[in-house]
């Protein structure tokens, strides 16, 4: 499945197609996201994750076109 990907800046960004999607297997949770894009197990807790920019936990499970941002601690808006 393909998820749109908002990646933090220390995460692995170049596993993103140039449309930024990567491929997951079904059932994949955000867990499994973390864990494909590198995010430092110490960072995780310090940033939020979003899919379909509702806030969620690691254990969320992920769907085929789902999107999601990561926003950084110093991160404003």
């Amino acid at each position: 499945m393909k998820i749109k990907v908002y990646a933090p800046l220390f995460g692995e960004s170049e596993l993103l197609d140039d449309n930024g999607y990567l491929e997951l297997p079904e059932g994949a949770i955000l867990r499994d996201l973390y864990k494909k894009l590198k995010i430092p197990l110490l960072l995780r807790n310090g940033i939020v994750c979003q899919v379909n920019y509702e806030r969620c936990k690691a254990n969320k499970k992920l769907a085929d076109g789902d999107t999601v941002s990561f926003i950084g601690p110093l991160s404003g808006g």
